[in-house]
C-alpha cells in the first residue's frame, strides 16, 4: 500500500492562459499506481479546460461546484452539480469549467497509469475562455 499526500504532488498552472484552471497530478505511475491516473482540478472563478481529447475513456468527477460549472462533451453541453460524474469516451472532444463566480473541485480519472494531457484542438494561444466551435480534422 502507498500513501500519497496529494499537496507533494506536482501542479501544473498555465500562466500564459489565464482562462485555464491548474491540475495537480495527485496519483500516476510515479506516484505508484500501475493502472490509473488521477488529476485534481480545485479552482476559483470564471475558468475553463482546454477543448481536448484522450485516447482512453475519462471520467469526470464534480465533487463541489459552488456556480455555474458546465462540461461540454462533443458538440453538447450539460451543467454540472456537486456530486456529478460524466463519462467522456475515447477520443471525445470535452472541456469543462466554471461560468461567472463560484468554486469548481473536480477531479479526472484515466485507466492509465501514464496518462498525460490531452491532444488539444487548437493550438496554445488560439484558445480564450470562449468556447470555439470543434475544428474538424
Amino acid at each position: 500500500m502507498k500513501v500519497i499526500h496529494h499537496k507533494d504532488r506536482p501542479l501544473l498552472e498555465f500562466p500564459d492562459e489565464p482562462w485555464r484552471p491548474s491540475l495537480r497530478m495527485a496519483v500516476n505511475r510515479s506516484a505508484g499506481a500501475d493502472t490509473l491516473s488521477i488529476w485534481l482540478h480545485d479552482f476559483e472563478g470564471q475558468k475553463r479546460a482546454p477543448l481536448h481529447s484522450h485516447d482512453t475513456e475519462e471520467v469526470l468527477v464534480f465533487f463541489d461546484v459552488k456556480g455555474e460549472g458546465f462540461v461540454r462533451v462533443g458538440e453538447e453541453e450539460y451543467k454540472v452539480e456537486s456530486q456529478t460524474s460524466i463519462v467522456v469516451p475515447p477520443g471525445t472532444v470535452h472541456c469543462f469549467g466554471l461560468r461567472g463566480e463560484g468554486t469548481m473541485k473536480s477531479a479526472s480519472i484515466l485507466p492509465d497509469a501514464d496518462a498525460v494531457l490531452g491532444h488539444r484542438m487548437f493550438e496554445k494561444g488560439e484558445e480564450t475562455y470562449e468556447i470555439p466551435p470543434v475544428k474538424k480534422k
